[in-house]
């Protein structure tokens, strides 16, 4: 899991040097949403799950980043840390 966290920072560090900030953003988001998606999966082993958990302030504090330093608006980043707490509420996988 740290592998795949690390190569999509790389990947949208890379794209942030290019004037991409689409890409930059899909790949920040990309990260984001795998790790929910297995938090919430419950055919996933709960250890991965737990792990998916522990790893999520990652992408969400690079995208709080991203959305500050664009000068745009924080609603997106507000729907996506909205999201993260209620999938992480609904599907804890300490429970």
């Amino acid at each position: 899991m740290a592998n795949f966290i690390e190569d999509g920072f790389k990947l949208a560090k890379w794209y942030e040097k290019k004037p991409c900030v689409l890409l930059q953003e899909l790949y920040l988001r990309r990260v984001f949403f795998e790790l929910l998606n297995h938090i919430a999966d419950p055919l996933v082993h709960q250890s991965f799950r737990q792990q998916c958990f522990e790893q999520l302030h990652k992408p969400l504090l690079a995208l709080k980043r991203f959305y500050k330093k664009q000068h745009r608006s924080m609603a997106p980043f507000y729907r996506l840390e909205r999201e993260a707490r209620i999938i992480s509420h609904e599907f804890n996988p300490f429970n």
